[in-house]
């Protein structure tokens, strides 16, 4: 029988491994394919974490970094079958990997200011996915809270050989499209009065609808049903999804009554990528 040698355990910090808490949640597991490049979801963010990247051996790394699990539900049609798999976004918040973290905030409304005037509550306890977000500039990850509801156009990406589901584009739960239509709406038409007839007395305007479960954000207008099947999009085929604002601001205004700040609208496993 031989010992290990000193130099064997010399770098395993007990204090420290002792200390560390960890999470024993369980995401229900997602056994299905990864949806295709180009195809349009509907999900929610699930879970929000603050943490830092991996400290690299020439001493870069450590950075301030936000990780993200969105993951895709209540799709309808042949879509169905991708509900809850899960998405993985790693967003060291540097400005080389500002293609990763500045599309998913403006498509949010989250403010960098907001996040360096600490307006970040996380729980009290880190995991070993780092410190579990409450809310963010005001944002709350989580199936019951509206603005974590939003549409993406999926990516794909290798880890270790095998491809990852990554989401390519974010896009708000209410869009106005090119035509002028709200979530497949006809567009707005005022009708003229007769000239033998008075003009009706205006009405007054509706009160806006109430910050619920997404109400009737996606309720199908009535007449022609909206084809549901499988709506795989991409750049090249059918109409071009509409690419997602770069501010909250930039937003198209609409007749319609305005949606929440942002956009509205079960749950999955995988093994998530390193930092």
């Amino acid at each position: 029988m031989v010992r290990l040698r000193e130099e064997d355990v010399a770098s395993l910090n007990v204090r420290e491994l002792e200390a560390q808490e960890y999470s024993t949640e369980q995401y229900d597991r997602y056994d299905g394919d990864i949806p295709p490049a180009g195809t349009e979801l509907t999900g929610y963010v699930k879970r929000m974490y603050w943490t830092r990247s991996a400290e690299k051996q020439d001493g870069t790394g450590n950075d301030p970094m936000l990780k993200i699990l969105w993951v895709a539900a209540e799709n309808e049609g042949d879509l169905a079958e991708f509900d809850g798999c899960p998405f993985w976004l790693n967003a060291a918040l540097i400005a080389g990997a500002k293609f990763r973290w500045a599309p998913f905030l403006d498509n949010f409304g989250i403010s960098l200011r907001a996040i360096k005037a600490r307006k970040v509550d996380v729980e009290d306890k880190e995991d070993q996915n780092g410190a579990p977000i409450i809310s963010i500039d005001g944002f709350h990850p989580g199936e019951d809270h509206d603005e974590a509801w939003c549409r993406i156009i999926s990516d794909q990406e290798p880890y270790n050989g095998i491809m990852q589901a990554r989401v390519g584009t974010w896009l708000p739960w209410d869009v106005e499209d090119e035509e002028g239509e709200l979530n497949g709406d006809e567009p707005y038409e005022e009708d003229e009065p007769y000239e033998d007839e008075p003009e009706p007395e205006p009405e007054p305007e509706p009160e806006p609808p109430a910050r619920g479960r997404r109400g009737t954000a996606r309720k199908a207008p009535e007449g022609p049903a909206r084809p549901t099947g499988a709506r795989s999009r991409t750049a090249t085929a059918g109409r071009s999804p509409k690419p997602a604002a770069t501010g909250t601001g930039a937003r198209k205004a609409s007749s319609a009554p305005a949606p929440s700040r942002r956009g509205r609208r079960a749950a999955a496993s995988s093994d998530e990528p390193p930092f």
